[in-house]
């Protein structure tokens, strides 16, 4: 264990405690109520699918770095914090040391996941895995699903309870091989990097938000603004907090960022968006507010047209998908000022230019950075226009004529699409699936199946691909070669789980309704060969499509 009390200026508030816990001891410590952790506003939902998570347990298998997990331990007390809620429901346990749970959230959660069955409550929801993990010992190998193997789950919880010799007795040829993969799981070590501040300012957050970016470049990137809103939204007292939680919990249905409705909300309150930048001004700032209920009910109103309105518009029915849900607040903005009461009271023409807006600073990562400044730039513009919504002046904020081009979009294929940098490629993907009314495996509208249920398919499958010798050997080469935008489409979970793990050749025959997933009609690209064809072909037809949709703004 290491302990260091940081000497320089900016650190005398901040201390850092680096430790190791075997992932018993760990998984111990938060069930027991030895740690209560919470998941700050920042932290989105668990979001890992089975083939995330068995991808994990083999890197822990393996022995393999997994990353670490980052502590938070503010001055305040978190549990007065209306919006953090606990990383898993434990009813009945002596409360312990409480923490944010910074970073780590995915990897945590898959692992309480493993020890209870693949199931968790996490404050009023459940959170479950859409496929369980097996361990099939004759090939030493990890699957999702049951058919080929022991359940994982099983194998670890009755290893950590002392009952393994019940669960293997009934296969004593591979007692030895399930014995040691459990152990290995069982005393793997994952570092535990716990941070307490003393006073939450703006060196000592930046501090830390700078250094969670360095240590987490591939995830979630938080800043400043998250930070200090995880800190700030237990300090601000009454009505005002107290509602903007009630608002943001009609809102779930649609996945809102907390950040998103706090942006937008004070925004209705004139505050500006650069506030966002100082701890003692966004402090100050909110302390001064005056409460008016009628200005909270009409910003979650808009809030929920423009949902509507994607909706209809784009088929996008949450902000999970959606690259920069920042990206939703100078629409709402709009339809505040406008007192607009449904869509219909749009113009087509004005519903348009609305939604390839939307399009294009989610496709250009306009908010990706700078966001403070731009994005009350755009308010201002927005305020100034209250007639009609400002089009050609907000395009102009992004650049000269911005258009999705056809190398914006054959870039998808040189990136891994089921991580965050690749997130606005599956965006546009879905929206094409929607506008060319795609269908799922058993002839639904693929849209109208809620988001959650959505698989994101392999067209070649990644056991297929794994087993031939087309796939790179480094790891990040491997993943954007097997997840780029042309061997990726959306299937509902129920639908995914029959499908065989054969190359398209073999299988697309009997599923033709894939092939309106923009699926090149060439049957030789369909062969395992000729892979590297078939994604080309395939981001080709995806790029026709986006011409054919989104032709306004599309090169």
């Amino acid at each position: 264990m290491h302990n260091v009390r940081f000497l320089s200026q900016e650190f005398l508030n901040v201390s850092i405690k680096v430790d190791k816990e075997d992932l018993r001891a760990l998984i111990k410590k938060i069930l027991d109520g030895e740690w209560r952790l919470y998941l700050p506003q920042f932290q989105r939902g668990f979001e890992w699918d089975s083939e995330d998570v068995k991808d994990f347990l083999d890197s822990i298998i393996r022995n393999l770095p997994v990353g670490s997990i980052i502590l938070w331990k503010p001055s305040g007390k978190i549990e007065d914090d209306p919006f953090a809620v606990p990383l898993i429901n434990v009813e009945g346990k002596v409360p312990g040391e409480s923490f944010y749970l910074l970073d780590g959230q995915q990897r945590l959660t898959s692992l309480l996941m493993l020890y209870s069955g693949w199931e968790i409550r996490r404050g009023d929801e459940t959170k479950n895995l859409d496929e369980v993990i097996s361990y099939v010992a004759p090939s030493n190998k990890l699957v999702r699903g049951t058919r080929a193997g022991l359940d994982l789950s099983t194998l670890f919880k009755s290893y950590i309870d002392g009952r393994l010799d019940n669960v293997i007795k009934d296969y004593p040829s591979y007692k030895t091989e399930l014995e040691n993969v459990t152990k290995r799981i069982v005393e793997y070590e994952i570092p535990i990097y716990t941070l307490r501040t003393f006073v939450e300012d703006n060196k000592v957050l930046g501090e830390m938000a700078e250094a969670f970016i360095r240590v987490n470049r591939a995830g979630v990137r938080i800043g400043l603004v998250e930070l200090m809103l995880s800190f700030l939204a237990g300090t601000v007292s009454g009505d005002f907090s107290k509602e903007v939680r009630k608002i943001h919990k009609k809102l779930e249905k649609y996945d809102i960022d907390l950040n998103v409705l706090i942006r937008f909300v004070l925004s209705n309150f004139k505050i500006k968006q650069t506030v966002f930048s100082n701890v003692e001004q966004f402090r100050s700032s909110v302390e001064k507010i005056s409460f008016e209920s009628e200005k909270l009910t009409e910003s979650e109103k808009s809030i929920e047209l423009v949902m509507e309105l994607l909706s209809k518009e784009l088929g996008l029915s949450t902000s999970r998908i959606i690259p920069s849900s920042v990206s939703l607040i100078p629409i709402a903005a709009y339809f505040y000022g406008k007192h607009i009461n449904t869509i219909d009271e749009l113009e087509e023409n004005e519903r348009k230019n609305i939604s390839n807006w939307f399009v294009l600073v989610n496709m250009k990562g306009y908010y990706s950075s700078s966001t403070n400044s731009k994005l009350e730039k755009d308010l201002e513009i927005v305020r100034k226009n209250a007639n009609s919504f400002p089009y050609n002046e907000l395009l102009n904020n992004i650049g000269d004529k911005p258009k999705i081009r056809k190398v914006d979009i054959e870039k998808g294929n040189s990136v891994n699409v089921l991580k965050k940098q690749g997130q606005q490629y599956l965006f546009l993907l879905f929206m094409l699936l929607y506008k060319d009314k795609a269908e799922d495996l058993d002839g639904g509208i693929l849209a109208n199946k809620p988001y959650k249920d959505m698989h994101r398919h392999h067209i070649f499958p990644r056991d297929v691909l794994n087993k031939s010798d087309l796939v790179p050997d480094e790891p990040d080469e491997k993943e954007i070669f097997i997840s780029g935008l042309g061997n990726i489409t959306f299937i509902s979970k129920g639908t995914h789980e029959p499908l065989p793990d054969e190359e398209p050749s073999e299988y697309l025959p009997k599923y033709p309704l894939l092939l309106k997933h923009f699926i090149p009609e060439e049957k030789s690209l369909w062969k395992l060969e000729n892979f590297e064809k078939f994604k080309q072909a395939r981001v080709e037809k995806i790029y026709m499509a986006t011409k054919k949709y989104l032709n306004e703004i599309t090169e």
